[in-house]
């Protein structure tokens, strides 16, 4: 982007305001007054020619397309020259600045408490922040900049985004403490076939659990489906049901403190590797640092 009348400072307010939704609240981030907010937003759309923000006293400040548009840019901007403030300091062998970190939600628990702390205390001139939601919408923050790098399925990836693989590991079969098959070493999907089967159901995870009912040659028929991870296991520790999961938690009790039995897979079935990603191009220092990081913890 060729903008050579348009500042860092602007493009930070207007960061800013798509983050808060207002601009008293963005003035009162940026240490400003709500009036040098709105200047600069003026002066830009000015300097762009476009609207990009729709201003209402009721609904605060909104985006518009052209606006969301410009955002995505205004971010890779401000972090770059986050980036080249700390070169220019002579800062060379620090990483600093925020860091914004997506993730796929189900597989948040497993990767964003330990990878933030640690990732801190290694980098204390970092500070890290998070968002988390489904494939498709961690996808579009990457692609859109509300994130530099986040923590995915290698599945149903958005075009532009380049991936460093951390682990794979098979998924397994949650079973209820008193289930018949419990103390088996392995179980093969057709075994369960008449059992009532709870699926992880977090866009795209339907998908995968069909492709590895497929590669069992079993049909997939969903009981209950059930939007969070936790949920899945307490209702299969309540009997309810069996589920299939690839994240394979320390604790083997739900919420309840009921049991929950994993037990491997007999069946040839796919895998889909957890993957740090990120939108086509160069990443921030801090975010190659974070990846680095991540590839020796989870690796």
């Amino acid at each position: 982007m060729n903008l050579p009348n348009v500042t860092v400072r602007q493009l930070e307010y207007l960061i800013a305001v798509a983050e808060t939704g207002s601009l008293t609240t963005a003035a009162a981030r940026c240490h400003v007054s709500q009036g040098a907010i709105s200047l600069a937003l003026s002066e830009l759309e000015r300097v762009l020619d476009l609207r990009l923000v729709v201003r209402s006293p009721r609904r605060g400040a909104a985006l518009t397309a052209a606006g969301a548009q410009v955002l995505a840019d205004a971010r890779r901007v401000v972090g770059a020259m986050g980036d080249l403030g700390a070169e220019a300091r002579g800062l060379s062998s620090t990483v600093s600045g925020v860091l914004t970190v997506g993730c796929y939600a189900p597989i948040a628990p497993f990767h964003l408490p330990a990878a933030i702390a640690t990732f801190e205390r290694a980098h204390p001139e970092v500070s890290v922040r998070f968002v988390e939601g489904s494939l498709p919408e961690i996808g579009e923050d990457l692609i859109t900049g509300r994130c530099e790098i986040a923590f995915l399925y290698d599945q149903d990836l958005l075009p532009g985004i380049e991936t460093r693989t951390l682990y794979d590991q098979p998924p397994r079969v949650l079973l209820p403490a008193d289930h018949r098959l419990r103390r088996r070493r392995a179980v093969a999907l057709s075994e369960l076939a008449d059992d009532p089967f709870v699926l992880l159901d977090v866009p795209p995870s339907e998908r995968y659990f069909r492709s590895v009912f497929a590669a069992a040659d079993v049909e997939m028929v969903v009981t209950h489906r059930a939007r969070s991870f936790e949920l899945a296991r307490s209702l299969v520790a309540r009997g309810i049901g069996y589920s299939i999961t690839v994240q394979q938690p320390v604790l083997t009790r739900s919420y309840e403190g009921l049991e929950v039995v994993a037990v491997k897979l007999r069946d040839d079935v796919p895998t889909t590797p957890v993957v740090l990603g990120w939108a086509s191009g160069p990443l921030t220092r801090r975010a190659q640092a974070f990846a680095e990081h991540c590839a020796e913890l989870f690796g």
